[in-house]
């Protein structure tokens, strides 16, 4: 049919019911209900609800698409805190609630640091004025300085690389975390972020779960 003024409202009216489809089967994709929350998790400083529910489900998932050719796995995750970006509610948590925690597109990448800048990472976190989220370390700071590292329940060795699970932006330097700049291997591992906290949260309803968190100290300041 050509377009002219005669039949530009007839057009216009076959356009507005083929978006109003897409857009009822949209919400009802984006008021599915995901799971239960059995409390408000929240992110906080130094350590949060959320902070630790979001990077432990990244490590879990991580360890499982990470097929390295050198047989080790990934030994801990660093996440920011800025890209949590609201709270998970009590009860019902819906898909568009994810994405209004992680709008964002980002990867999850594992980078292999050398020593120096495994060492740099640790400094940057003792020196943030918030809690950043992280999975497999216990960290405590003493007067803004490093006191005592643990990685995957033994002492850090500063003689070793380490590899990172982080975010793609993270891997860029974002949040000045430059320590990720030259990384000595980078592996993407296929999944964004948000998708990773969907699959997890799926995986608990499946199994008749409510998803939960806790605070353990694995950041602490003194």
């Amino acid at each position: 049919m050509a377009i002219d003024s005669l039949n530009m409202d007839q057009i216009d009216v076959r356009v507005d019911s083929v978006i109003a489809i897409y857009r009822h089967e949209l919400e009802a994709e984006m008021n599915q209900v995901l799971a239960y929350s059995a409390h408000v998790m929240e992110r906080g400083t130094p350590e949060g609800l959320l902070n630790n529910f979001v990077a432990d489900l990244v490590m879990d998932l991580g360890q499982e698409l990470y097929h390295p050719d050198d047989g080790k796995g990934i030994d801990f995750t660093l996440l920011n805190y800025g890209g949590l970006r609201t709270s998970i509610p009590e009860g019902a948590v819906s898909r568009a609630r994810i994405f209004e925690l992680m709008p964002f597109e980002n990867e999850m990448v594992v980078l292999t640091i050398s020593p120096g800048r495994t060492s740099e990472l640790f400094d940057y976190l003792a020196g943030s004025a918030v809690g950043m989220p992280v999975s497999g370390i216990h960290l405590e700071i003493t007067n803004g300085e490093v006191s005592s590292v643990l990685i995957g329940g033994e002492p850090l060795d500063e003689n070793r690389p380490y590899k990172v699970l982080t975010s793609d932006y993270l891997a860029g330097g974002g949040d000045n975390m430059v320590f990720f700049l030259d990384p000595l291997h980078e592996e993407y591992l296929g999944m964004r972020i948000r998708d990773a906290i969907i699959e997890t949260l799926i995986r608990h309803h499946e199994k008749g779960e409510m998803i939960s968190s806790s605070l353990d100290g694995r950041i602490t300041r003194q």
